[in-house]
């Protein structure tokens, strides 16, 4: 199993564990989870969602990122 550890979208980098405030967005806040969504059934679903400790999130709704992923979980190799 993988877990997406950063995402990049217009040359700009979502790492977990790190702070950003994203256009729009009030204040700054904690990356906590990636969430790969491109399978989702609805299409106001689909994409990607960079999750954050304030409670917000981030749609990207683009195929065209960079997902550097890890794997969680047994064998690593």
């Amino acid at each position: 199993m993988f877990k997406a550890k950063s995402i990049i979208f217009n040359s700009e980098t979502y790492m977990l564990g790190q702070k950003y405030k994203p256009q729009g967005f009030t204040k700054t806040a904690t990356v906590t989870n990636i969430v790969d969504n491109r399978n989702a059934y609805s299409h106001n679903e689909g994409g990607f969602e960079v999750r954050f400790d304030s409670g917000d999130f981030l749609r990207i709704y683009s195929n065209d990122v960079v997902i550097h992923w890890e794997q969680t979980g047994g064998e690593k190799g």
